[in-house]
Formats: C-alpha cells, sequence, structure tokens
C-alpha cells in the first residue's frame, strides 16, 4: 500500500499499457479499466512486469510475487471493454449426446463392426490425431472426405453406408443439444448490452442447419464455418474474418472455447482475449459475468 493509502491508478488501453505507476517503496496496488484478465495472461501483464521491478529496499518482493501469483490472480483485475464474444460450436454451443464410440459401435454393429467400444475410441482419438489432419483442412465443403478416413480407421469398417448413416446421425438433433440451458438468456443479455455475438467454429457445411434444428441460429450476429471460410482454428484468419464480420478490432474480442489449441491459442494469436469452456467457465452466466452483465 502506498503512503498514502491510496492506490497507484494505472490507465490502460485495450492491450494494457501502463501509462501511470507509483515511485512509492511499499507494494504496488492497481487499479485499471480492464474488466478481466485470463489467468494463463496475467504473467505476462504489464502490472506484473511493473511490480517485478523492484521497489528499493526490497529484494525480495520478485520471490514474493512469484509466491503470490495465485493470489495476484483472484484479485488483481485488468479490465477491458469488450465489443464481442466469439463462441465455439461443438464442445461449447453444443454437445454430443452420446459418446462417439458408442455412436460408432451402435450403428457399426449393423455393418459387422466388432470392435469395442473402447477399442473404437482409442482408434478414432489416433485417427484424429494423425499428421495428416494437421496438413490440411479437416473439413472442407461437407467433410465427408475427412470423415471417410475418421470412419475407417476407428471402425475397420469400409463399407460405404456405416459412413453415411453416421454421417446423416450427426445431422439431428438426437445426436446434439444445446449444453447450457440458459445459453439463450444468457446470449441475449449480452447483445442487448451491446456487444455483438458470434459462432466461429471448426466444422462442416452441416453446422448452420443444425444450429437451425437446434433454435439457437438467431442468437448469433454472425456465424462463421470453417468449411465456408476455407481455414480453421488454430489459424488465427478464422478469427480474423469474424471480425471482419462484426465490424470490430482482434483486442475488442473474448473469445470462448473448450480446446486449448484451437480456442486459447488461435484467439491469443489473432489478438483476441480467450476463456476455457469447462475450466474458467462453465455455462453463459459466468461469460456474462466476466463481461460485467448481469443474467
Amino acid at each position: 500500500m502506498s503512503p498514502q493509502g491510496a492506490a497507484s491508478k494505472i490507465n490502460m488501453n485495450s492491450r494494457c499499457d501502463v501509462s501511470k505507476e507509483s515511485d512509492a517503496k511499499d507494494d504496488f496496488v492497481f487499479e485499471c479499466d480492464r474488466t478481466f484478465c485470463p489467468p494463463e495472461k496475467l504473467e505476462h501483464c504489464p502490472l506484473l512486469q511493473l511490480g517485478l521491478r523492484q521497489p528499493r529496499g526490497d529484494e525480495n518482493l520478485t520471490h514474493r510475487l512469484d509466491n503470490g501469483l495465485q493470489s495476484l490472480k483472484r484479485t488483481l483485475k485488468c479490465p477491458r471493454s469488450y465489443k464481442a464474444l466469439f463462441v465455439d460450436a461443438a464442445g461449447t454451443l453444443i454437445e454430443a449426446s452420446q459418446s462417439t464410440q458408442q455412436v460408432y459401435h451402435e450403428i457399426g454393429l449393423k455393418y459387422g463392426v466388432k470392435l469395442s467400444e473402447d477399442e473404437i475410441a482409442a482408434k478414432y482419438k489416433a485417427a484424429y490425431g494423425h499428421p495428416w489432419c494437421r496438413f490440411r483442412m479437416r473439413y472442407e465443403d461437407d467433410g465427408r472426405l475427412y470423415w471417410q478416413r475418421i470412419v475407417q480407421e476407428a471402425t475397420g469398417c469400409k463399407d460405404p453406408g456405416l459412413l453415411e448413416d453416421l454421417y446423416q446421425y450427426y445431422t439431428t438433433d438426437k445426436a446434439w443439444h444445446i449444453g447450457d440451458p440458459d445459453a439463450e438468456k444468457a446470449l441475449k443479455a449480452i447483445r442487448n448490452a451491446g456487444i455483438k455475438v458470434a459462432v466461429v467454429s471448426n466444422f462442416d457445411t452441416r453446422l448452420r442447419p443444425l444450429m437451425k434444428l437446434l433454435g439457437c441460429y438467431d442468437w448469433f450476429d454472425s456465424i462463421v464455418v470453417s468449411a465456408e471460410v476455407g481455414v480453421e482454428k488454430p489459424n488465427p484468419e478464422i478469427f480474423l474474418i469474424a471480425c471482419k464480420e462484426l465490424g470490430v478490432k482482434p483486442e475488442q474480442v473474448l473469445h470462448v472455447g473448450n480446446d486449448k489449441t484451437n480456442d486459447l491459442v488461435g484467439a491469443t494469436e489473432a489478438g483476441c482475449d480467450s476463456l476455457l469452456w469447462g475450466v474458467e467457465v462453465v455455462n453463459f452466466t459466468e461469460v456474462a459475468k466476466k463481461l460485467g452483465i448481469k443474467v
């Protein structure tokens, strides 16, 4: 605390640039005009870097800041005025109603697939992580070429009927549901507060019809689908495309998704802030709260 007992104010723009700092010998106390700073970014926050420049007579400040980082993450606020929220689709907005291995096993039985659910799960994971997937887009157009390879490797079955049955299953509301029952209410509150909301998703051309079927299509100002724009997360370009569609700058965006690489890394490299769904937030009411909006 400063000798006067008042916080040293640091007014920051959207990139958290320090414009004023305290010369006090005691601990730094910060106030700024951002509402939220993701924990993974605090270690690189200019506010912390300011604190890491040890005040005179305090040789242990760096050590204390390192040990107290968790406390700082809970108490230090770096607000930012967001103008847009980006939301991932599968695994965030919508969730599969059954596990992949369960669906592949049940439908595969009719095509002679004898693998157990555990075996299918292991083969699916291996196929999904195959280097081939990292050198080209997964979801081109309707995605059938990609899913043909995944289905064949996961089940060992090359019968085109299995691919088609699985493909069609995932176009139905039996396969998917809205994960957060209060999503519509929360997203409406966010939009009513003047924040634009977009879906940014690695998905094939089934996404728009699926969202209409699930009744969530009109919850968003824009829907950016990798198969339609020709680029997929974590490539930052897909986030920049969404920014252009909404007329916002990357630093004015908060992105929420469930994949550390595709969502967190991709959004960060585009210049957006990000939250990991299921870890940092578990529903859209919490997302609204991070934006300073009461639902």
